[in-house]
């Protein structure tokens, strides 16, 4: 078992040393909480144990029983004592970050078995959790072929036993949400039908016969809790998509762990929508003069930008070249951030475009899966979903052009360099478990959103409007995720609503504006943090230019924020911020 403050208790005997009885007293302690904490979180959580690099669990699947969970809060609950009974006037400067993390999740996560209580209506809770647990084990090195397939082999078994708690437990649940898992656990079936029994293929005579046993059981198991979710859990489907005002604000106040006020986000960025029209409009003017020959004279302001992104988005790869023209930008965004001197990249950190599993599948576009904290050189999967064999020729279309040549630019920066691939596998230096197990979504999403702006901002594509003005359409489309996530579920607003909002003033094609409808039904609060932390960010980035001044430097500036895991932002700007910066 790995202890979680092992790497850094050496040096925190050390300060206390210096600094005396009290801070060796309360930082050890702090340490020893921590410790129970994720020992007990391990046991709990088997599946995220081997995305975090703890493999003692690898043969388990998750405990989702009610007598497991009300164990789990339990053990919360008595830890969250036992951190009220600290002194914290007593930590040191990065103990007393640690300190408020590991608070804030815990009390997320008694939120979340409390009132939320999210594993009643939400089937994907359990689709997504089966096809992870299996996936982490044959997608990644991190050990021996035949004890990976072995630990595979003991989860398998235990597909039935988990399915048949995941029934009992949902009682009710949104039509959108079933419908989202029953497509899941298809994939999951696939999962069991051709992925492991394909990884098995190198094992051993007698571990491949009991696997494929075991597959056959596990298919047999998913099948029935597909027809359940078709008929019994869809036959007494009540409950609303939306979370209503209260619980909204309360899950938004959560997950976000912002220093900005939840009842001031809708405002912001209602605010931050009119000014990011102004400047797309600087850009398209003289690109409307040169596509149409012509002054746009009495036409409104969102009608130029439209009239010239329409020209734009025809520039896009064919249906089947999605995937070959992102891993032909990989190494420009790479060229161009070292010639620029923006970050150092660490290229022993391997990154794999592939297609988003099938069970991952209906929820984003893109995503990215990097290996956790404790794993060396494993691979980071880059995601991206391939387009629907059912669509019409016109739906394709739609989404080539929301995905058009420059946009696949951006999300390559977003995804993958110097976005999410580059931040985390920085986070992963840092000696906190809790600063990157336990991190922040907004932080991480607001970094990744902040790396499309700085490398436009730079020169990226030798400075073309295109670009600059795609890229603005991308960071308005990220306004409008935090404006339609507070109006659905704090409000009542309609799809058609949502939908004339993001193609208006949005300027997305119909193909993303309905995809992201499902999406802030699927996941409330989740839209907001790409806003926020973008916003945290460049605050403190200007903060932090001011506190600088003439020794102000971009790159010592990117390495310093993401040098101190993945934490709320907020905790990064006190720290920098702050005389005495401690680690």
């Amino acid at each position: 078992m790995k202890n979680f403050y092992s790497s850094i208790a050496i040096g925190a005997c050390l300060l206390a040393m210096i600094s005396g009885c009290s801070q060796k007293t309360e930082d050890q302690r702090f340490m020893a909480i921590a410790d129970e904490y994720f020992d007990g979180y391990y046991k709990a959580n088997p599946i995220s144990a081997t995305w975090i690099g703890v493999h003692d669990y690898d043969g388990q699947l998750d405990d989702v029983g009610s007598l497991a969970m009300n164990k789990e809060r339990v053990r919360l609950d008595r830890i969250r004592s036992k951190l009220l009974e600290l002194d914290t006037t007593s930590l040191s400067m990065p103990v007393w970050v640690d300190y408020r993390i590991l608070r804030e999740n815990i009390d997320e996560a008694l939120f979340s078995y409390n009132e939320l209580r999210e594993f009643e209506w939400n089937p994907r809770t359990y689709t997504e959790a089966i096809g992870n647990s299996i996936m982490l084990l044959i997608t990644q090195d991190f050990a021996p072929q035949e004890k990976r397939l072995s630990n595979a082999l003991e989860r398998t078994k235990e597909v039935a036993r988990f399915l048949e708690q995941a029934k009992a437990n949902l009682r009710d649940a949104p039509k959108i949400q079933i419908e989202t898992a029953i497509l899941q656990n298809k994939g999951n079936i696939s999962i069991f039908k051709e992925d492991l029994p394909k990884a098995a293929e190198g094992a051993s005579e007698g571990l491949r016969k009991e696997i494929s046993n075991e597959c056959e059981r596990a298919i047999a198991a998913l099948d029935s809790f597909g027809k359940w979710m078709e008929t019994e859990l869809m036959g007494r489907s009540r409950k609303d998509f939306r979370l209503g005002e209260e619980m909204y604000n309360k899950k938004l106040s959560h997950t976000l762990k912002s220093s900005i006020d939840p009842n001031e986000i809708l405002k912001r960025a209602e605010a931050e929508k009119a000014k990011t029209h102004v400047e797309m409009y600087a850009l398209a003017l003289p690109l409307y003069k040169e596509y149409y020959k012509k002054e746009p004279k009495g036409l409104d302001t969102l009608v130029v930008i439209k009239a010239v992104l329409d020209k734009i988005v025809l520039e896009h790869p064919k249906r089947d070249e999605v995937m070959t023209y992102i891993n032909g930008i990989i190494p420009q965004l790479t060229s161009f951030i070292k010639s620029h001197d923006l970050i150092t990249l660490d290229d022993s950190k391997p990154m794999v475009v592939r297609e988003t599993p099938e069970f991952e599948r209906g929820v984003s576009v893109a995503s990215l899966e990097s290996p956790g904290p404790l794993e060396k050189n494993l691979k980071t999967f880059f995601n991206v979903t391939p387009i629907p064999v059912e669509w019409t020729d016109q739906q394709v279309e739609s989404y080539l052009r929301e995905y058009n040549n420059y946009s696949l630019h951006n999300l390559s920066i977003h995804e993958g360099i110097p976005g999410h691939y580059v931040q985390l596998y920085y986070s992963n230096r840092n000696p906190s478990l809790i600063r990157s197990v336990l991190g922040s979504g907004s932080m991480v999403e607001g970094w990744a959103v902040y790396t499309e702006r700085m490398m436009v901002e730079n020169g990226y594509m030798n400075n073309d409007p295109r670009m600059k003005l795609i890229n603005l359409k991308w960071y308005i489309r990220v306004v409008i995720n935090a404006i339609i996530d507070h109006k659905i579920h704090a409000g009542t607003m309609t799809e058609q609503e949502a939908k004339d909002l993001m193609m208006k003033d949005g300027f997305q094609e119909e193909r993303e504006a309905a995809g992201k409808w499902r999406r802030a039904n699927l996941t409330a609060a989740q839209l907001s943090t790409y806003f926020v932390g973008y916003q945290e960010i460049m605050d403190l980035r200007k903060a932090y230019q001011e506190k600088m001044g003439d020794q102000f430097s971009l790159k010592e500036f990117h390495e310093k924020f993401v040098s101190y895991g993945s934490p709320s932002v907020k905790y990064i700007r006190e720290t920098m911020l702050t005389k005495s910066q401690g680690d």
